[in-house]
């Protein structure tokens, strides 16, 4: 990812340990997949549970969202975190000063 935006100037990481909500973001994510899917996946297959392949199916998922959704979860963190705690002035002159 870069680290500051082409168009506007701004620089994305504005603290040290700035992703770590993005990784909470993105393991919240992940455990709503694991959840949905092997709960859904056994109560849609009961009785009859094929339990090897729900396994196999969910290991896959849960390998596979944590990869695909970081770049999502990374826009989605930056988003709830400026919600609240927006940019300050001496962040926006300085975005300013790179955009120009």
């Amino acid at each position: 990812m870069k680290e500051i935006c082409q168009q506007c100037g701004l620089q994305f990481e504005r603290e040290d340990g700035y992703w770590s909500g993005a990784l909470i973001v993105n393991t919240a994510v992940t455990f709503a997949s694991f959840l949905v899917v092997f709960v859904g996946g056994t109560l849609i297959l009961w009785p009859d549970v094929p339990w090897g392949a729900l396994m196999v199916t969910t290991i896959a998922i849960n390998i596979a969202i944590p990869v695909l959704f970081y770049p999502q979860s990374k826009t989605i963190w930056s988003a709830m975190e400026m919600s609240w705690h927006p940019l300050e002035p001496h962040e926006i002159a300085a975005a300013t000063a790179r955009a120009a």
